[in-house]
C-alpha cells in the first residue's frame, strides 16, 4: 500500500539493468521462450546468474561454532549459515518488532494480485520436506534434499512400512493406500476411537497434534511419511496427489516391464516421482516466484559443470526466509462455500468428505494474501514473533549485511526499502538506524516489485538456493538422469509435467473449466 514513490538509489545499476531486461522487453522473451535451442542457452544464463548472487556452498560456517573446523564443515545435522553470528545486543523488544506484522485496524488486509492460496499451501507442504528445525532452534533433522520425504518418510525404515510390498500382480511397487468413494488415500493414522494403528509406529506423529485434540479430526490424519504433511487439508491434498501419482507410475513401470519385482518398481516409481517434484518447483512455482517473461526450465544441464555442483546444506538464514505467513487469509473457497482457514487445520474430514478437487480448485479460488508487513492474520502472529526470535537464538546479521552479502548495495536511509509512508515511520521508530533492522524484519520490509509474487532480497535469496539445491538432486546427475534410472516411459511423463494442474488430471476426474492454478484469474504470466 505504497503512498510515494521508493528510493530506488540504493538498488545498484547492474540489478537495475538485469530488472529492466528480465522483467521489461516481453516480446524478446516471448521469441526465446518459443525457440528450444535460444531457451536452453537463456535459461542456462539466467539460472548460473542466479546461483552466483550468493555464496557457493560448501559454506564455511554452520550454526555449530563461530569459525570453521571440520565438524562444521561435515556434521549436517547443523544449518549452514552465510555469515557468522552476529551480536544481539541493542535490539528493541520481540514483542515491538512483531507489531510490525500484525493487521491494524485503520488499514484492511491487502491482497496479492498475483497469488492464489495454492501457491503459499504448495510452498508450505514444498519446504516442509527439507526445513526441519530441531527443539535446539541451531540444528536440523533434514537430510537437506529434495526427496519427497513428506511422502516417501526420511528413514528407510519408515519408507518400508508405507510400501504395500507385494509381488502379486497390480500390486507391485505401491504405497499403501484406501480407497473411499472420493478417491485414493493414504492409510488412517487413528482409527475412529482415536487410538494409532500400531502397523505405522515408526511413522511421525503430526505436528502441533495435541493430546486433547478431537477425536473425530484425530482419526482423519494420513499416515504420511512427512510430519508436517497434515498440517491443513490443503497441504495434506498436495501429498496425495504425489502419493497417488507413485502408485500411477508403478502401473505403467509394472505394464511395460511384467518380470521386474516389488522392490525394482518401488525404486523406479519413487525416482520418477521425485523428479516431477523438481519439474513442477521449478516450471509452475519458480516461474509464478519470477518477475522474468523469461520460462525458467529444469533443465539440469547447466549444473553439471558449474563450480556451485555441491552437496545440498540447507543455511538456517534460508529457513527464516521461508516464513511466508502473511500471504496466508483467513478465508477460503472449499467447494460453494467460503470457510474459515483455521478450521481446516489438522482435519482432513472436508478433504475425505469432497476429495482432491474440491481442495486444489478452492486454493485457486482463493486470493492469496499480499506478503509484507502490516498483512499477516492473526491466528499467525504468534508465528512471526518465535520466527523473529528463532533469528536473534542464532545470531544472525542484521539486514544490510545479508543485502551486501546477495550482490545489493547497502541501504542508507528507510525510504530505499519501502515507499509506504507507514513502513517507513514504524521501522524508522523501532530500529532508529537502518543498519539495525533484523535479518527477517528486512526481508518483509522490501516493497513488492511489479510482477513478483515475493520481494527482491528472498527472490534472489530463493532464486540461488533453490535452483543449486534442485537442479543438482543425484536423480539429474549425468550418469543418473537416463533410461536404466526411470524407463523411457517415465522420460517421457517427466518431459510431459510442468503443472500441478497436469498432475491431478492425471489421477482424479477434473470437471472441465476447472482452473487449478497459483496465478490469479488474467494474471499475465510468463506462460
Amino acid at each position: 500500500m505504497a503512498g510515494q514513490q521508493r528510493d530506488t538509489s540504493r538498488d545498484g545499476l547492474r540489478n537495475k539493468i538485469e530488472g529492466f531486461v528480465l522483467s521489461g522487453l516481453q516480446p524478446l522473451w516471448k521469441f526465446i521462450n518459443e525457440t528450444p535451442w535460444l531457451a536452453r542457452i537463456a535459461n542456462g544464463l539466467i539460472i548460473n546468474n542466479a546461483v552466483l548472487k550468493a555464496p557457493t556452498r560448501p559454506l564455511p560456517l554452520s550454526t555449530q561454532a563461530p569459525t570453521t573446523n571440520w565438524s562444521t564443515l561435515t556434521d549436517r545435522s547443523w544449518f549452514a549459515r552465510y555469515l557468522p553470528p552476529a551480536p544481539q545486543d541493542k535490539l528493541p523488544p520481540v514483542a515491538e518488532v512483531a507489531s510490525l506484522f500484525k493487521l491494524r485496524p485503520d488499514r484492511p488486509p491487502t491482497l496479492s494480485d498475483r497469488s492464489t492460496l495454492l501457491f503459499p499451501s504448495f510452498a508450505q507442504w514444498f519446504t516442509d520436506g527439507f526445513l526441519m528445525t530441531d527443539k535446539d532452534r541451531r540444528r536440523t533433522r533434514t537430510n537437506h534434499q529434495i526427496d519427497l520425504s513428506q511422502v516417501y518418510g526420511l528413514t528407510p525404515s519408515v519408507t518400508a512400512v508405507l510400501r504395500r510390498r507385494s509381488e502379486a500382480p497390480g500390486e507391485k511397487g505401491r504405497l499403501k493406500s484406501i480407497r473411499t468413494a472420493t478417491g485414493e488415500w493414504a492409510p488412517l493414522l487413528y482409527d475412529a476411537s482415536g487410538a494409532r494403528d500400531p502397523a505405522f509406529a515408526l511413522v511421525p506423529e503430526p505436528i502441533n497434534l495435541s493430546a486433547d485434540w478431537p477425536v473425530e479430526q484425530r482419526a482423519s490424519m494420513f499416515a504420511f511419511g512427512g510430519e508436517r504433511a497434515n498440517s491443513t487439508a490443503f497441504t495434506a491434498a498436495v501429498n496425495t496427489l504425489f502419493l497417488r501419482e507413485h502408485n500411477r507410475l508403478c502401473g505403467l513401470i509394472e505394464r511395460d516391464n511384467p518380470g521386474w519385482d516389488d522392490e525394482r518398481v518401488f525404486q523406479t516409481a519413487r525416482n520418477i516421482t521425485i523428479v516431477l517434484l523438481i519439474k513442477v518447483v521449478v516450471e509452475e512455482y519458480i516461474n509464478h516466484i519470477s518477475p522474468y517473461w523469461m520460462n525458467l526450465l529444469a533443465d539440469p544441464t547447466p549444473a553439471y559443470a558449474a563450480k556451485w555442483n555441491r552437496e545440498n546444506w540447507i543455511p538456517v538464514e534460508f529457513n527464516l526466509l521461508y516464513r511466508w505467513h502473511s500471504l496466508v487469509p483467513t478465508h477460503a473457497r472449499w467447494g460453494a462455500a467460503t470457510v474459515e482457514l483455521a478450521g481446516l487445520r489438522i482435519d482432513n474430514r472436508p478433504l475425505l468428505q469432497d476429495g482432491l478437487v474440491t481442495a486444489f480448485a478452492g486454493a485457486s479460488e482463493t486470493r492469496a494474501w499480499r506478503i509484507g508487513l502490516f498483512n499477516t492474520a492473526p491466528m499467525l502472529e504468534l508465528v512471526e514473533a518465535a520466527s523473529i526470535q528463532q533469528g536473534r537464538d542464532n545470531q544472525l546479521a542484521r539486514y544490510n549485511d545479508y543485502r551486501a552479502i546477495m550482490q545489493y548495495p547497502r541501504v542508507t536511509r528507510f525510504e530505499q526499502i519501502n515507499g509506504d509512508p507507514l513502513v517507513v515511520s514504524e521501522l524508522r521508530r523501532i530500529y532508529g538506524d537502518v543498519d539495525q533492522i533484523e535479518y527477517f524484519t528486512g526481508l518483509f520490509a522490501e516493497e513488492l516489485p511489479p510482477r513478483s509474487a515475493v520481494p527482491p532480497l528472498i527472490g534472489r535469496m530463493v532464486a540461488a538456493d533453490a535452483f543449486s539445491h534442485a537442479l543438482t538432486n543425484p536423480l539429474l546427475s549425468p550418469k543418473v538422469f537416463n533410461t536404466a534410472t526411470f524407463t523411457a516411459a517415465g522420460l517421457a511423463v517427466i518431459a510431459g509435467t510442468t503443472t500441478l494442474a497436469e498432475l491431478l488430471a492425471r489421477n482424479d476426474t477434473v470437471p472441465a473449466g476447472t482452473r487449478i492454478s497459483m496465478e490469479t484469474e488474467g494474471y499475465q504470466s510468463v506462460a
